[in-house]
């Protein structure tokens, strides 16, 4: 063994718990300092009845920076902090608010700051009532089936339909509900396939997440001339 490695390893032990120790004190000194953060909170309404519902415009989540202490800051990062919106005493009808750093969930005796509330600020919601209704399902296919082949008839789906829920103003003129598409451009022949339905971006939801969809294909010679509903996106 060398001198330099008998030198390393001589007290290896209290070496390395020198080191924590070293460690510790710098973490302990370096959190009890002064310094700033900046948060992403989120944003909920709290207290709405099940009857009702809303739409518009409501941010998810807004910027905030907070100064203090470094380990209030940390240990706030570590939290699930979020702002709550009280829309209990709220009917139907448009609600309007703007938030700001008052509505910062700023723990009690961290001596915690809000700095700067960069927002989203406005919100700007209708408040309605909720209404669920029974629509058709209707199945969506994507491209064009290979040469010498087409779709025999109209995809059907099963279940037919699905029950959606959500604004009245919006269900009440709603009928039915596409699929996802289902890429036809290399089948050949007849198949059934379980697919999602098209909720993304809907202030409704469904009570079925999925359906399965039958689809017919034949060759060309023996084609009836039956449409189907087709992107070719």
């Amino acid at each position: 063994m060398s001198a330099l490695g008998s030198v390393f390893r001589y007290n290896l032990g209290i070496k390395i718990a020198a080191i924590a120790l070293a460690l510790l004190v710098y973490f302990h000194v370096r959190t009890e300092r002064e310094d700033e953060l900046t948060f992403r909170v989120p944003v909920a309404l709290k207290g709405l009845p099940d009857s009702l519902t809303w739409t518009g415009e409501m941010p998810k989540e807004v910027t905030v920076t907070l100064s203090g202490r470094l380990k209030n800051l940390l240990r706030l990062r570590l939290s699930s902090m979020h702002i709550d919106v009280d829309v209990a005493r709220a009917g139907p009808g448009r609600f309007q608010r703007t938030l700001s750093s008052g509505d910062v969930p700023v723990p009690d005796g961290s001596n915690l700051l809000v700095t700067h509330f960069a927002g989203p600020e406005q919100m700007d919601i209708l408040i309605e009532r909720k209404m669920s209704k029974r629509v058709r399902v209707l199945p969506l296919v994507s491209g064009r089936p290979p040469q010498g082949h087409v779709l025999a008839g109209l995809p059907t789906a099963a279940p037919e339909s699905t029950t959606v829920t959500g604004p009245a103003s919006i269900v009440s003129l709603t009928d039915s509900l596409y699929t996802e598409p289902i890429d036809i451009s290399a089948r050949r022949e007849s198949f059934s396939q379980k697919v999602k339905l098209d909720t993304k971006g809907k202030p409704y939801t469904s009570s079925s997440s999925g359906v399965e969809v039958f689809v017919s294909m034949e060759p060309e010679s023996l084609a009836t001339g039956a449409g189907s509903a087709v992107s070719e996106n």
